[in-house]
């Protein structure tokens, strides 16, 4: 039913080809459908005629899935662009325009539609996409919706808004933003008073909605507001009041992240003159699941504090040198330190992708990082970046792969969702280790849970293995295209046995019995479907059968899921040291050398060594009981880092497979890159494995060797080990404040001390 105070106003459009701005044909209308202008595909220009019936203001809404500029009464009412890696497809817009009774000439002005590059289709194609785009397409028709409507007597300021996405939470209460753009010289003349448009007052205006009436407030930038532009933030959901989840856990119905609108509240827009009210689409909120949802300031130390803080490694006499890359790597780490903006949506400061990735952060570059900062938990905290990444979860468990810091919302680049590995529960479970915190396990269970069930739900094929993307899984341009892979199969099995192990932790024995099934299950499907006997190698299966024939690093991710069987170890082990496949100069390539698709130079994942896939790798060997190649592999990666850090200066995304030099598509300063100097120079060169869940500290040190470390952060326990080896013989001496186990590795043999407070020495 139509309210007394607003009426509806009848819209005819029509399309001419090549209308032009000037196109007296303007007055002539031919036939076309009121409300909806249906696009041509080569049209660019439209008119369009409103008759409101009396004086008043004009508010109408539109949905286009086109860039877009409106004018009424030869007015500029709107000019939006729409962004080609824009994840909603659409603009949902509205204007608020004062007018007189009589026709109201309309002409619409539109831009493409957006569409990703080329090369996505050539270097990263998908077994969905086609089902995507024409789903993408029936779901975002190609025409613009307008609803118009008259509030008659009412005056109210002319001004265009955006509806955006994007929300954060403070005080328990989410704030939606909205972009305004005021419209000017909708009444009157142009001024003979101002020397420049520079020095014109934005008019006032204030935005509120029917959440918390008269609550709205606006926080432009300067950037914004030189381009005219003002940014409001609405209340959109009261502590009390969300709305309900808009899809169950696992399911999904969209076919791409798209962030669905809730529910619809009352906008108010009101100025000195008047105000109107119009319909307000409310989206769904984010993070829901999230430990922490509201914006907080961390305090971070400086880098001296820093490098007191960490644990402070004790390398033979072979190794030495790497202690200088050790410490500019977490010198590095808070260089690349990012403070958002407290209403975009993010949880705290974090530590960014890197000099590449200004504006973006993703998933598993986040999770690894994770696993290599969790060392300086006593200096800083080891769940601010991390967090970042459960604040942006939708409703159903979905977590987009990459992230724009400065708003929050998913960065679209190849249509369809784009699941990053699942990893941040394997960075959890690191983290739990180190530092005891049970409490931060029963925290992000529930997300991790739910994001594991999406995957279960949505890239699970029916012979049990699991189906991604060359941007999915991260390696982009790799030549690993297929249906079941490796990497995402594998991943699934270790996040499984890493779930029942906090399931464990939480007392959660049902759980628990779950996962450790389903990691059983998932193994026997990665070993029966992707494994190619004629190889002797984990490959992507070929819808045809058979197998991809291109031997790609995630080849080795089943071994860091315990997955692997003892023979194929061995068979895994041999193409790891293949000089003419993996074992180059700087091991591991992402792309076997024998491969005819590898890139000398690198060209990303045609051939540059990557930190994220060589810790999978090496971690893997270890997991498998093949320490000896875990040191060697992490030897060779730490030392061409090392030798291309006294080189630039720098520590990089990748690195070339083929010399001690970057890899030549590389960004510096970048997160993950940690894994290496830190995380595999601890665990692997040292034999370091905390188990602070357990009060266990697990070594396997160089054998006749003087190593160990200080400071190491063993939950409540801060332990110094060291062995100490002479001609008279090898010594273990450990100082702690807390006591605990010491499980010393030494020639395969395992040997259980207690260690009290104080100082134990034992002679080996």
């Amino acid at each position: 039913m139509t309210s007394p105070s607003t009426l509806p106003v009848p819209v005819t459009f029509w399309s001419r080809a090549g209308l032009t701005l000037q196109d007296p044909g303007l007055a002539q209308p031919a036939p076309g459908k009121a409300g909806k202008l249906v696009f041509e595909p080569d049209g660019r220009f439209y008119a369009g005629r409103l008759e409101p019936k009396s004086a008043g203001t004009l508010t109408l809404d539109l949905v286009s899935p086109r860039p877009l500029r409106v004018w009424l009464a030869g007015v500029l009412v709107l000019d939006e662009p729409l962004f080609w890696r824009s994840y909603e497809r659409e603009l949902r817009l509205a204007v608020v325009f004062p007018c007189q009774a009589g026709p109201l000439e309309m002409r619409v002005e539109v831009g493409l539609r957006p569409r990703h590059p080329e090369h996505i289709d050539r270097d990263c194609p998908s077994r969905n996409r086609d089902h995507v785009m024409a789903e993408a397409a029936r779901r975002h028709p190609d025409e613009l919706g307008l609803t118009a409507t008259l509030h008659p007597k009412a005056t109210a300021p002319a001004v265009s808004l955006r509806f955006l996405a994007a929300q954060f939470v403070r005080n328990g209460i989410t704030w939606q933003h909205i972009l305004a753009r005021p419209v000017r010289a909708c009444q009157d003349a142009p001024s003979t008073w101002l020397r420049s448009t520079d020095e014109e007052q934005l008019p006032a205006l204030v935005l509120s909605s029917s959440v918390l009436p008269r609550d709205g407030e606006e926080r432009t930038n300067e950037t914004e507001r030189a381009a005219g532009l003002r940014r409001f933030f609405v209340p959109v959901a009261e502590p009390n009041d969300e709305p309900a989840p808009v899809r169950d856990l696992g399911l999904d119905a969209r076919v791409e992240p798209s962030i669905e609108i809730a529910r619809t509240l009352t906008l108010t827009v009101e100025g000195p003159a008047g105000a109107v009210a119009l319909p307000l689409p409310a989206f769904e909120s984010l993070g829901k699941l999230a430990p922490q949802r509201e914006f907080r300031q961390v305090a971070w130390p400086a880098a001296e504090q820093l490098r007191a803080g960490v644990p402070e490694p004790v390398l033979p006499p072979a190794w030495q040198p790497f202690e200088k890359l050790y410490y500019a790597t977490w010198d590095m780490l808070l260089a690349i330190v990012k403070h958002p903006d407290p209403c975009s949506g993010l949880s705290n400061d974090y530590i960014s992708t890197g000099a590449g990735f200004v504006h973006h952060q993703f998933v598993w570059d986040t999770s690894f990082t994770a696993m290599a900062t969790a060392y300086a938990w006593r200096a800083m905290s080891p769940y601010t970046t991390i967090n970042l990444l459960y604040t942006r979860q939708f409703d159903g468990g979905y977590i987009h792969r990459e992230h724009d810091v400065r708003d929050g919302s998913p960065a679209l680049y190849e249509p369809d969702f784009s699941p990053n590995p699942p990893i941040m529960t394997i960075a959890e479970w690191q983290m739990a280790r180190l530092t005891g915190n049970v409490l931060r396990l029963r925290q992000v269970y529930p997300a991790l849970k739910a994001n594991h069930a999406w995957l279960q739900y949505n890239r699970r094929l029916p012979d049990g293995t699991y189906w991604t993307t060359g941007l999915a899984n991260g390696l982009d341009n790799s030549p690993s295209m297929g249906d079941g892979y490796p990497d995402l199969t594998a991943q699934m099995a270790h996040e499984a046995d890493v779930l029942a192990s906090i399931a464990t932790v939480l007392g959660l024995t049902e759980d628990a019995k779950v996962f450790r099934r389903e990691h059983a299950a998932i193994g026997r499907a990665l070993n029966k479907k992707l494994w190619s006997e004629s190889m002797r190698i984990y490959s992507t299966s070929l819808p045809g059968g058979g197998h991809n024939p291109n031997k790609v690093v995630t080849a080795f991710w089943p071994l860091w899921a315990g997955i692997v069987p003892p023979d194929r170890v061995e068979a895994l082990a041999g193409h790891l040291k293949d000089p003419k496949s993996f074992w180059r100069h700087h091991p591991i390539p992402s792309l076997a050398a024998d491969s005819p698709h590898f890139k000398p130079e690198g060209n990303y994942w045609l051939g540059s060594t990557w930190a994220p896939t060589n810790y999978a790798a090496i971690r893997g060997f270890e997991r498998a009981g093949r320490h000896d190649l875990a040191v060697e592999a992490t030897a060779r990666h730490v030392q061409c880092m090392l030798e291309v850090f006294n080189e630039t200066g720098y520590i990089w995304e990748n690195y070339c497979s083929e010399a001690s030099t970057r890899g030549n598509w590389s960004g510096r300063n970048y997160c993950w890159s940690a894994l290496g100097p830190i995380a595999l120079l601890l665990e692997e060169l040292l034999g370091l494995e905390a188990d602070a869940l357990a009060n266990t500290l697990r070594w396997n040190p160089p054998a006749d060797q003087t190593s160990g470390v200080r400071r190491f952060p063993l939950g409540p326990a801060t332990v110094n080990v060291m062995q100490t080896h002479s001609a008279a013989g090898t010594a273990i001496d450990v100082d702690t404040d807390r006591s605990f186990t010491l499980e010393l590795t030494r020639r395969g043999e395992a040997r259980r001390i207690a260690c009290a407070i104080g100082r134990t020495h034992v002679e080996l």
